[in-house]
């Protein structure tokens, strides 16, 4: 059984979160230029690990390793939306909402991080 590296994960979200506010406010910025097409950032997902084990599960919509790893998506265009007059689909209302929906989301990955790290501070004192 692989241990799940929680620093790693929590980095690589804090990567893929620094990313997508950049987008975000890209489209924000952009919301009145003609022909402006809105961008958007695949979501943030952890896998399961695929182990060779015969042990791996015991039915196929199980989980089968506690081991995981983070796959960070490409910024792809965004596909919601209709197009407005100027050609542009970017809508400011879904901008914003994505932009608090992603700060909660940080504040949750770094108070994570901050109570694992005390964690592990606690544990290592003699």
């Amino acid at each position: 059984m692989m241990p799940i590296n929680f620093f790693s994960i929590a980095s690589r979200h804090a990567e893929w979160a620094a990313v997508r506010r950049s987008v975000v406010a890209s489209n924000i910025a952009n919301a009145n230029t003609s022909g402006y097409k809105a961008r958007d950032v695949e979501e943030f997902v952890v896998e399961p690990m695929q182990q060779a084990t015969a042990l791996e599960t015991s039915h196929p919509g199980h989980v089968g390793q506690a081991g995981a790893t983070a796959v960070l998506a490409s910024s792809t265009f965004d596909a919601g939306g209709a197009a407005y007059h100027s050609g542009n689909n970017v809508s400011l209302d879904r901008e914003l909402m994505k932009a608090g929906s992603l700060s909660r989301e940080q504040n949750l990955n770094a108070g994570l991080m901050k109570a694992f790290n005390r964690l592990i501070a606690l544990s290592t004192r003699g």
